[in-house]
C-alpha cells in the first residue's frame, strides 16, 4: 500500500503553522506513513502528487475545495472532504445550507443591503467577507459613512452583513474530530468585538459536559449535515439562545495544544488512517 501523505498548505500559512505540520508528520510516521509538506502556491499540486505516484491520503489545509475535489477524483482520499471545505469557507453558503436547520444571525448580501433590497438590520452591524478567516476583513459598521469607507476598501460583492450579537466579544469554539465534539474553548476579547484567539483574545476550557443543550444541538446538527473530519463549530449567544456563527476549516490547533492534553493532529490522522 502507498504510504505517502501530503499536507497541503499555502506558503504563508505553512510559515505560521510549522508546529502543527511537525505534529502531523510525527503522527503519520507513528502509523507507518511518510508525510511531507506540499505548498500549493502557483498551482499544480495535483500534478506533483500524481508524479510522486499518488498518495495514501491528503490532508488539505488550503480552504480550496476545488483542489480537494480534483485530488479525490484521482482516487486519493482527502481530509477534510471537499463538501465541507466548500461550505465552511463560504459564510453565505453556510447560512443558506444551515439557516433553516439551526439558529443563526440574520444574514444578507452586502450588495443587496447597499441597493436597499435587504435591510436586515439597523446600525451598528457586522460586515465580513464570505471567505474570510481569523477575523480578517470583519468590521463593526456604526453608520452610513463607515459603510461607504468599507465599501471603498473591499469588494462587497463577496461580503455579508449581520446584526451585532448580544454576546459581543465572546464566543465558543467546539472542536469536532471524526464527527464528534472532543473539546470546547470559550474565546473572550475585552477590547475587540471579535473574539479570535489569534487577535489576542483570551481562551478558557469549557468541559464538554458543561455545554448547554442548545449548544450541543447545534454541534449535532452541523455534524449531521456535513462530513467533518476535523473542524471548529463556532457558537455565539444572542437573545438568550445559542446561534451558529460559522464553521472553521481548516481549524487551528493552538488553543488545544496550549490549554489541553489533546493532540488533534494525531487524532485527525488516526481517524483518516482508520478509514483506509
Amino acid at each position: 500500500m502507498n504510504n505517502k501523505v501530503f499536507i497541503l498548505y499555502s506558503a504563508e500559512d505553512a510559515e505560521r503553522n510549522g508546529f502543527l505540520i511537525d505534529k502531523y508528520v510525527s503522527a503519520c510516521a507513528s502509523q507507518g506513513f511518510e508525510a511531507r509538506l506540499l505548498l500549493t502556491d502557483g498551482g499544480g499540486a495535483e500534478t506533483r502528487i500524481a508524479e510522486a505516484g499518488g498518495a495514501a491520503f491528503v490532508i488539505n489545509r488550503t480552504r480550496d475545495a476545488g483542489l480537494a475535489s480534483v485530488i479525490r477524483a484521482m482516487g486519493v482520499p482527502v481530509s477534510n472532504p471537499p463538501e465541507l471545505t466548500r461550505v465552511a469557507n463560504d459564510k453565505l453558503l453556510t447560512h443558506r445550507l444551515l439557516g433553516g436547520v439551526v439558529a443563526m444571525m440574520p444574514t444578507v448580501r452586502a450588495l443587496d443591503f447597499a441597493a436597499g433590497l435587504a435591510p436586515c438590520c439597523g446600525f451598528p452591524f457586522v460586515i465580513k467577507p464570505v471567505d474570510g478567516h481569523g477575523g480578517s476583513g470583519v468590521e463593526l459598521v456604526a453608520g452610513g459613512e463607515e459603510f461607504q469607507k468599507y465599501r471603498a476598501a473591499h469588494d462587497i460583492s463577496r461580503c455579508i452583513i449581520q446584526p451585532l450579537a448580544e454576546g459581543v466579544g465572546r464566543d465558543m469554539r467546539v472542536y469536532v474530530i471524526a464527527g464528534r465534539p472532543v473539546a470546547a474553548m470559550q474565546r473572550i476579547s475585552e477590547g475587540d468585538f471579535r473574539s479570535n484567539y489569534c487577535l489576542g483574545g483570551k481562551a478558557e476550557i469549557v468541559p464538554l459536559g458543561a455545554l448547554k443543550k442548545d449548544e450541543l444541538d447545534i454541534v449535532e446538527a452541523v455534524c449531521a449535515a456535513l462530513p467533518i473530519d476535523y473542524a471548529g463549530v463556532d457558537i455565539m449567544r444572542d437573545g438568550g439562545r445559542a446561534v451558529l456563527n460559522e464553521i472553521e476549516d481548516p481549524v487551528g490547533a493552538r488553543m488545544l495544544y496550549t490549554y489541553t492534553d489533546l493532540d488533534p493532529a494525531a487524532l485527525h490522522a488516526e481517524h483518516i488512517i482508520g478509514r483506509l
